[in-house]
């Protein structure tokens, strides 16, 4: 596959921020509640049905203050929506905080700082044998036609 197919737009990488950053409790932000939270946290002013515009590739050149801002308002670094670098991190811490929003995964490390060093070694070798066995068991099933 050819690097440009592999890069997210604006748009994709915007859509991806509305759609996994924001609250525990709560489902994405609206467009409208991110042109408000963009204002109130720069001052710099956009309309909902621009933020829509922009996360879906209508617009295709959002202005440098709009990118700042947006960056801003996400808790990202503008290069985010240029560096697919710096997107992947990104992307990476924010898969960590929406597990740690699972509660049964934030349970479980609650558990696990309970134990004793050796305890939490034991069972972060078991994690490890059990990453194994789902790699293997889902290489094996490539192979194979659904059933």
């Amino acid at each position: 596959m050819a690097e440009q197919e592999q890069e997210r737009s604006f748009a994709q990488r915007l859509a991806h921020l509305i759609a996994t950053v924001h609250p525990p409790d709560r489902k994405p932000y609206s467009y409208r509640e991110i042109a408000q939270g963009v204002a109130d946290v720069t001052g710099v002013s956009m309309s909902a049905t621009h933020v829509q515009q922009l996360a879906v590739g209508a617009r295709r050149d959002p202005k440098r203050s709009h990118i700042q801002a947006l960056a801003r308002f996400f808790g990202v670094p503008v290069t985010y929506f240029f560096d697919d670098e710096v997107a992947g991190r990104v992307d990476e811490q924010v898969a960590d905080v929406v597990a740690w929003r699972d509660t049964q995964a934030r349970d479980l490390a609650q558990r696990a700082m309970r134990l004793s060093e050796r305890d939490r070694r034991t069972i972060s070798a078991l994690m490890d044998q059990l990453d194994s066995y789902t790699e293997g068991r889902d290489r094996t099933r490539r192979g194979r036609k659904p059933e």
